[in-house]
């Protein structure tokens, strides 16, 4: 489409008209802006869901690290009370 309005622009500068070459030049500037405002907001765009994409990967990953450590937690104090409970048979059977 630039290529367009830059060929009718040339156009309209040979044919001498100065009307023709600033409406030409007009509407090449008016193009040229949507194209720019379209690529900005289509990068605006996939960045934003680049951005949502790692923040949600980040969440699984830190999600996946707290479960890990209170699975470990929950181990260790599961064997600190076996233990007891063994200490306390233990001493049951002694006592008796």
């Amino acid at each position: 489409m630039d290529a367009v309005t830059e060929v009718s622009a040339e156009v309209a500068k040979e044919t001498d008209k100065p009307e023709a070459v600033e409406v030409a030049e007009e509407v090449h500037d008016q193009v040229a802006e949507k194209v720019v405002a379209q690529v900005l907001e289509t990068v605006q765009q996939q960045v934003a869901e680049a951005v949502q994409d790692q923040a949600e990967a980040l969440q699984k990953k830190v999600e996946e690290i707290v479960m890990e450590k209170v699975a470990e937690t929950v181990q260790k104090k599961a064997e600190e009370v076996q233990q007891q409970t063994e200490q306390r048979t233990e001493e049951k059977k002694d006592v008796l």
